[in-house]
């Protein structure tokens, strides 16, 4: 290499660790590395030989275990290997200080040790791992100043390359010594992948138990295993899995958890302990009245519990001949893999709970928009093909239930709303479907209708039951509800069609009186059914800036300051005084005037940013609501860049939040959208997650910069493990993706608490503040307003 430039000789050694790099990926044996680096990396930096030792912590020596030069004669052999005590000369002294040393000349240095010959001098480095000494790379050569300063720095490079691969390596052979003490390792590791990868590949709990079994069939005798499940209250077992050759359980059987009297299973249980069993023990235990069997008795049994808290259940074998009976060495493999088979549990269950909530509403647990739509398009394609039948959707408001939540709070609306789905559930058949659509909204399917007055029995038996009282926490509440009411008829009509007919028919029941039926009139098609007055008032309004904004703060959960905001859009009615939101924005809706509404709180949202911006904080966002069809309108985008030619520093603190249902409704067209914004410094929001679209599987298709966790979720979180466990899975998987956590309709300390314990990054509600005029919501800001403080207070109180 002596003729080579110097740009030359780096360009080499580069391409030396490069190919190292790759190489070191397909090796999984120290010797194997140690030898590649030996002859086939450190023999291309152009040195006469070199060797390399590993250090050996018990008896504090280093070992020649590699070689390159006249050290290796042929093979994989060493001449005559020796032995190089810690701290003696060049190679214990690096290993010693874990520092590289270059002796230019090995005769001015007193410490050196002739090895095979003398050589005039060397270049030792470390080969050093988290700061463990792992073993040292040295290098001799005949010639004097033979080493440079480049080398040290490439051999430096490679030591700490191999350092980490052979870390790996060891890391990996530990474990695996571990594993091995078992008997039966590889077993066992093939075992717990498997049980690991069946979470994914399973869709069903009933699918994942079948799989478990094979697979812990190949690991012990298993010809006859069951899985059981305490439940909640620890008063019953549930059999979910078993299969035994003797004895033939029923789907799910149920058996009664008695402490006092329990079976082999209920007393391994209550135990907590796994436990082996022969015959003669379990006659002994049987003679004692200490358990009873069920079915025939087993040779030898072996159970072993698992889990704790919320899920608690045991994994059981037996076997009913001497041919096989179990052992001390099957009793710890089945309680080693226990532990797993509760964690895979738990989490089959969290994405069994998962699948649940994107297809059912998490108050009320009625089917939400996507399952109904899913039914109804079912029902259409059954109909076509019996004729002679038909089906019904009701569409369902509750009338005046915003009057319960602001008279009651939003608590008892919520306990309201889940009261009146049972009752309108116990109004209709088995076959039929009934739906939250969201706030009080509810759909309905009607199958197999021979008889359209039998439609109208049912709508009368659910506006009787409504109308009841209700007694919440001794409030007694009545309601009513209206009913708009379509029929399917032969024809190229669509599930989305048949909602909008009964949902223009429940309209107009409101229209005539509230509590009562409607049926939807064909004539009615193209009657947006909005009332001319509120039409009128409104565009009104928007000429004379009737409408305003309204800001809640969005606070840092961790060090409870504000650090953005929403703008909620309000109306100052010149006769009918504050108009809330839910109260002209259906109208609005209905007149198509929605993309007027939306421009209007761009530029109210923009007016404030122009007038506050630097008094904000740095790093501030103001987050508005845009209607699915104005966020994909051209008008939108339009609007969006001119403000963008004259402000684009004021942009740059915007955030548009858009709801699950314009992602489910337009992906390509959305993501398009959000590209567009994100090249002007918008950011964009998901609002209200989980009310029913589920977009759960659109968050990776589109780059949403924020998440917000609708309230239902973060009421829910202190009702368990498993809602803590569904909201924390929410969390992590928008970390994975670095979206932000928004946790709306925080009420409570221990809300506020939860939510920063499980992640969440930022939180609003009513907790920290209502919406509030942009007068005060600058003066929070100006007075630093902490609500950490008051989260910690009030939860200690």
């Amino acid at each position: 290499m002596s003729n080579m430039s110097s740009s030359a000789i780096e360009r080499h050694y580069l391409s030396v660790v490069s190919e190292l790099a790759v190489d070191l990926v397909s090796m999984n044996r120290v010797e194997q590395i140690l030898w590649h680096v030996a002859k086939n990396v450190v023999a291309e930096l152009g040195f006469d030989d070199v060797v390399i030792y590993l250090f050996d912590p018990q008896t504090q020596v280093l070992n020649q275990v590699a070689a390159y030069g006249n050290k290796n004669p042929h093979e994989d052999d060493i001449l005559e290997p020796i032995e190089v005590p810690l701290g003696e000369g060049v190679v214990g002294h690096v290993a010693l200080t874990k520092q590289p040393l270059l002796i230019p000349d090995t005769r001015n240095y007193p410490a050196y040790i002739i090895d095979d010959e003398i050589r005039l001098s060397e270049l030792a480095v470390p080969i050093i791992a988290d700061s463990q000494l792992i073993g040292v790379i040295d290098s001799e050569s005949p010639t004097v100043n033979f080493y440079n300063q480049d080398q040290l720095r490439i051999l430096v490079a490679i030591a700490s390359m191999v350092a980490t691969q052979v870390s790996k390596i060891r890391s990996v052979t530990e474990l695996q010594k571990a594993v091995d003490e078992l008997e039966y390792s590889s077993k066992i590791q093939d075992c717990l992948f498997e049980i690991a990868e069946l979470i994914f590949k399973t869709d069903s709990l009933p699918a994942f138990y079948q799989r478990l079994h094979t697979c812990i069939g190949k690991l012990t005798f298993a010809e006859n295993f069951y899985i059981a499940i305490l439940d909640k209250d620890k008063s019953e077992l549930t059999v979910t899995y078993c299969v035994d050759e003797m004895y033939e359980s029923e789907e799910n059987e149920v058996i009664a958890y008695d402490r006092h009297k329990p079976s082999i299973t209920g007393y391994v249980i209550a135990s907590e302990q796994s436990l082996l069993l022969f015959e003669e023990d379990i006659e002994r235990l049987i003679d004692e009245e200490a358990i009873y069997i069920l079915g025939d008795l087993p040779k030898a049994w072996l159970g072993v519990p698992f889990g704790d808290g919320e899920i608690q259940g045991i994994v059981a074998v037996q076997s009913y001949t001497d041919g096989y009976a179990f052992d001390q060495k099957d009793q710890k493999l089945l309680t080693f893999v226990a532990k797993h088979i509760h964690n895979a549990i738990e989490r089959m269950q969290s994405k069994s709970d998962l699948q649940f909530m994107a297809l059912h509403d998490p108050l009320t647990h009625l089917p939400n928009r996507l399952l109904f739509i899913d039914r109804v398009e079912h029902a259409i394609t059954a109909t076509k093909r019996h004729v002679d039948r038909s089906i019904a959707i009701l569409f369902l408001d509750l009338d005046r239930f915003k009057q319960v939540n602001d008279t009651y709070g939003h608590h008892i609306g919520d306990e309201l709303l889940v009261g009146i789905s049972h009752r309108i559930s116990s109004c209709l058949r088995e076959v039929d479907t009934l739906c939250r659509l969201g706030g009080d909204e509810f759909a309905i399917l009607l199958e197999n209708i021979t008889d359209e007055a039998d439609v109208e029995t049912i709508a009368n038996k659910i506006i009787f039951a409504v109308q009841q009282t209700v007694l919440l926490h001794d409030f007694r509440i009545n309601i009513s509800t209206s009913i708009g009411i379509t029929f399917y008829k032969q024809g190229l009509i669509s599930s989305e069609v048949l909602l909008v007919q009964a949902d223009k028919a429940m309209y107009q029941a409101k229209l005539h009186g509230r509590n009562q039926i409607y049926y939807f009139q064909q004539q009615d098609q193209n009657d947006l059914q909005v009332s001319y007055k509120i039409e009128h008032d409104f565009l009104v309004a928007l000429e004379k800036r009737q409408l305003f904004l309204e800001f809640q703060p969005i606070v840092d959960l961790q060090s409870g300051i504000i650090i953005s905001g929403e703008g909620l859009i309000r109306w100052s009615h010149p006769e009918r005084g504050l108009i809330p939101p839910n109260e002209f924005l259906l109208e609005i809706q209905r007149a198509g005037l929605l993309h007027q509404l939306d421009l209007y709180v761009l530029q109210r949202a923009i007016d404030f940013l122009g007038c506050w911006l630097d008094e904000l904080p740095s790093g501030f966002r103001l987050s508005i609501n845009i209607s699915g069809a104005g966020f994909t309108a051209p008008a939108l985008l339009d609007r969006l860049q001119l403000l963008y030619q004259e402000s684009p520093h004021l942009l740059q603190a915007l955030c548009i939040e858009i709801t699950e249902q314009t992602t489910v409704d337009n992906v390509e067209q959305t993501q398009n959208m959000i590209k567009r914004l994100g090249l002007m410094g918008i950011e964009v929001a998901l609002d209200d997650f989980g009310t029913g679209y589920s977009s759960l599987s659109y968050i990776h298709q589109l780059t949403f910069d924020t998440l917000k966790i609708d309230r239902s979720f973060v009421k829910n979180v202190e009702e368990g493990k498993y809602n803590q466990t569904i909201l924390e899975t929410i969390i992590s998987l928008s970390r994975s993706l670095n979206i932000k956590t928004v946790g709306e309709g925080v009420e409570t300390a221990e809300q506020y608490q939860l939510l920063a314990q499980l992640g969440c990054q930022r939180g609003q509600g009513y907790f920290m503040s209502k919406p509030v005029s942009a007068g005060n919501f600058i003066h929070l800001i100006k007075n630093k307003v902490n609500y950490l403080g008051c989260a910690n207070v009030s939860k200690a109180v």
